[in-house]
């Protein structure tokens, strides 16, 4: 299923002297299966962005298509669109209300009119996706660890069966256990289940690490829309407007500076090792 924006602006109180344009002409398209790392400052219009992409917002000016049909008519019916496009809020955990795991995860189901039968086992495959251990089914949300109640979290969003899983950073305020948890099961979701995945993300080596894709947003504006590796070369851009590239590619960089033979297109540990034993004919 695919997402295709065709020049979509958004502007808040756009009938007041305080109106502030969030997004400007972007032309974008997600296609099915993409992995994609969505990164930009505050206030550069991410959040914003995502919030189209399920109906949360209308484009002020602009066409949304998902899966052939234009969500911004009228007619369309934004519960089907909320049905394939998943939206997971940062600290979903807060949402979170029902005496058991499997309850919560239940809710969404129940609204879609389905069985009791029908609700449970759509809760059980998404706690199983979601990584979940089926003890824990009867267990108190609020008894789980961080990472956990999250993850229950995004479980209750897959119980809906979306195409398309968009997460609005899914690993603040988390521990490092808890952060690769999360990290693990997001990139599980995509591998093995073939779910379209946008990852917002503050943090340069989640993105590098993960996603095969990157968005950067600055000023309501799409700046770079490519692989990491072809991002992240552009430090000088990237610093301009408040972000940075992971310390592989800094490392690599510095390497470079002092005449070690050394591509500076790297992101991650396991590339950096790899060509630095290149570069030293090891």
């Amino acid at each position: 299923m695919s997402i295709v924006l065709t020049n979509v602006s958004h502007i808040y109180d756009s009938n007041s002297e305080m109106s502030v344009k969030a997004l400007d002409n972007i032309d974008l398209t997600i296609n099915d299966g993409d992995f994609i790392g969505l990164i930009g400052h505050t206030g550069s219009g991410k959040s914003t962005l995502i919030q189209h992409l399920n109906g949360l917002l209308k484009p002020t000016s602009g066409e949304i298509i998902v899966d052939g049909e234009n969500i911004c008519e009228k007619k369309y019916p934004l519960k089907t669109l909320r049905q394939k496009v998943g939206l997971v809020f940062q600290y979903p955990e807060h949402q979170l209300f029902e005496m058991t795991v499997l309850d919560d995860v239940c809710f969404g189901p129940k609204n879609l009119g389905l069985s009791s039968e029908e609700c449970r086992e759509r809760a059980k495959k998404a706690l199983e996706m979601a990584g979940i251990a089926e003890e824990l089914y009867g267990s108190s949300p609020f008894e789980l660890s961080g990472g956990q109640k999250r993850r229950v979290a995004i479980a209750g969003v897959l119980a809906m069966e979306p195409k398309v899983l968009i997460l609005d950073e899914p690993t603040a305020g988390l521990d490092p256990r808890g952060r690769d948890e999360i990290l693990d099961s997001i990139s599980k979701l995509h591998d093995e289940y073939g779910l379209t995945v946008i990852l917002v993300s503050h943090s340069m080596e989640d993105v590098a690490n993960y996603v095969s894709r990157i968005l950067v947003m600055n000023k309501g504006k799409l700046i770079f829309d490519d692989i990491p590796s072809k991002v992240f070369m552009h430090i000088e851009e990237l610093e301009s407007v408040g972000l940075a590239a992971p310390q592989m590619t800094y490392i690599m960089n510095r390497l470079k500076s002092i005449g070690m033979d050394v591509n500076t297109d790297i992101t991650t540990i396991g590339e950096a090792t790899a060509e630095i034993l290149r570069a030293l004919k090891c």
